[in-house]
């Protein structure tokens, strides 16, 4: 009697909180619109499944559309061997990502096509989907795990990782099954969750080193909610120790190349000698995060905009429309989940972990050793969502509009990423396609900033210059160019992403003056230019070259 009591009082509870679950006249469990409570699992697995797939969809649609960046090269270059260097040696000096360059470079065995190398970023990617859902239903709120999984499967701040060469989808799939790990661990701290802790975040740490914020994190978490003592201690510590012994070989090239770094106060520096000049670190880069967490880097104005403002007012005036809407929508959203995790226990968690990453990336910029990334907040990024998932409304209708605005805005941006050439990477790969279909023997080719990517898909046998205008001087350049057109029949100029290596535009200004443009192309963040000089005789073209690599 006592037991069917019990059993009884589990739905009349739930339904007196606020929840959606009655009993029928049978005794069962109904959902409130009707649905058995058997069917209504059935139902959620059936909905999980789908966003699972929606988000396979997502992350492997389009997947290599565009061409890989400077940052891709750099990890490209990490998991593969070259003559001479054996690939182990490489594997304990990777100081960012040693997990995923071991992962990269067994995977790259098969096929170095980019579909294929981005294939294990998808991958994480959407199993950070379910990890997500996952968290959810192990802190207890299995109402919020669906939205949770929607949101996490749509947003385009993950998409765009998850469709990277890089190691920040891994990162963010071990990230979240370190959370889970971790409420296992608050819940019943024993050895062998303390070992399930330690391997996780190990594993978090392997992938990116900023994981180590989750670990000063967790820190702080357990000592202000009273809990750094006892059996949290004790077995805190065995995952701490797990964490060291997996990490140690990296330790001492982290301080290797912390040593290579001149680390001393941004304010001491004159702009010119910062990492990124104006760009280390600005009031606007906190906001920014935030927004592109909320919307990736695809709604409002691209990255390339960013880097090139002038103005900040005019800036924002331009998309106003834009940002309020997201501004309103997920500030307010934000702000609800603030209050409603407080009332949940769960303020604490949340705001230790956002808070120590900014405040850790923060410092790291303002010493000048790395600059203001909202990529290096990638650990703080499930929180913020799970901030917004919790400020969803709870009454069915406004629920389903609120869900409804965000996946609208979300997929918006979605769209853009995959479609809109505005918001895409620099298109070196087309432009090495337009080289290696018009180039003739003798020329000699310049680009800037994207010189390693260019060389990465670029098939010729003309020599690519590697040299920095910015760090030159326009007189130097000058001889550069003179020297070239001296020795060379044509120059051919790849522009891009000028505002690291070439701000003041110097290469094109001088090839202007002391060459002909013969012809120019645009593409999606990059600007093709042949120059000849200026009265120069016309070159034989290779007449045995094929196009089509691709």
């Amino acid at each position: 009697m006592l037991l069917h009591k019990s059993i009884l009082s589990v739905p009349r509870a739930l339904e007196g909180r606020g929840r959606i679950f009655a009993l029928d006249n049978a005794g069962s469990m109904r959902y409130k619109g009707g649905m058995r409570w058997d069917e209504l699992r059935k139902s959620g697995r059936l909905t999980l499944c789908a966003i699972i797939a929606g988000a396979a969809f997502l992350r492997f649609f389009r997947l290599a559309h565009q061409s890989l960046w400077v940052d891709e090269i750099l990890s490209y270059k990490a998991f593969t061997s070259v003559e001479g260097i054996p690939y182990w040696k490489k594997f304990l000096y990777d100081v960012h990502g040693p997990l995923y360059s071991l992962i990269m470079h067994a995977w790259s065995g098969v096929s170095r096509s980019d579909v294929w190398l981005r294939a294990p970023s998808a991958i994480a990617g959407v199993l950070a989907v379910y990890a997500f859902y996952r968290w959810f239903v192990e802190s207890g709120r299995k109402d919020l795990a669906i939205p949770a999984a929607l949101l996490m499967a749509l947003s385009p701040f993950h998409l765009y990782y998850s469709q990277e060469m890089r190691f920040y989808s891994l990162l963010s799939l071990f990230a979240v099954v370190t959370l889970i790990a971790f409420e296992r661990f608050l819940r019943n701290p024993t050895m062998r969750t303390g070992v399930a802790l330690g391997i996780s975040f190990a594993l978090a740490c392997l992938s990116h080193f900023s994981a180590l914020f989750l670990g000063a994190a967790f820190v702080v978490y357990l000592a202000f909610s009273g809990r750094l003592r006892g059996d949290h201690l004790r077995f805190g510590a065995v995952a701490g120790a797990i964490v060291l012994v997996v990490i140690a070989p990296w330790i001492y090239r982290e301080l290797t190349y912390l040593r290579q770094i001149r680390v001393v106060g941004i304010s001491a520096l004159p702009v010119e000698e910062r990492l990124r000049g104006e760009l280390t670190l600005s009031r606007w880069s906190y906001p920014y995060a935030l927004y592109a967490f909320s919307t990736g880097y695809s709604l409002g104005p691209s990255l390339r905009e960013l880097h090139l403002v002038g103005s900040v007012s005019a800036l924002v005036a331009k998309f106003a429309a834009t940002l309020t809407a997201v501004g309103v929508l997920f500030g307010g959203l934000c702000a609800s989940g603030i209050v409603r995790s407080v009332r949940s226990g769960r303020l604490g968690l949340f705001l230790s972990v956002i808070l120590v990453a900014v405040v850790l990336v923060t410092l790291i910029t303002a010493f000048n050793i790395k600059v203001f990334n909202v990529r290096y907040l990638m650990c703080a990024f499930p929180l913020y969502l799970a901030l917004v998932v919790y400020g969803l409304p709870g009454g069915r209708p406004m629920n389903l509009i609120v869900i409804g605005a965000v996946c609208a805005i979300m997929l918006v941006s979605d769209a853009n990423y995959l479609f809109n050439p505005r918001y895409s990477r620099e298109d070196v790969r087309g432009a090495a396609e337009v080289v290696m279909g018009a180039e003739v023997r003798g020329d000699i080719i310049f680009a800037p900033g994207v010189e390693e990517a260019f060389a990465h898909y670029y098939k010729g046998t003309n020599r690519i210059e590697f040299f920095e205008p910015a760090s030159l001087g326009e007189a130097r350049v000058d001889e550069r160019i003179a020297t070239a057109f001296a020795s060379h029949a044509r120059i051919w100029h790849i522009q891009s992403r000028s505002w690291d290596k070439d701000p003041e535009n110097l290469l094109d200004k001088v090839l202007r003056r002391k060459g002909v443009i013969e012809r120019s192309w645009d593409m999606p963040g990059v600007r093709l230019i042949l120059c000849a000089p200026k009265g120069g005789s016309r070159p034989i073209p290779l007449t045995d070259f094929r196009i089509g690599l691709y």
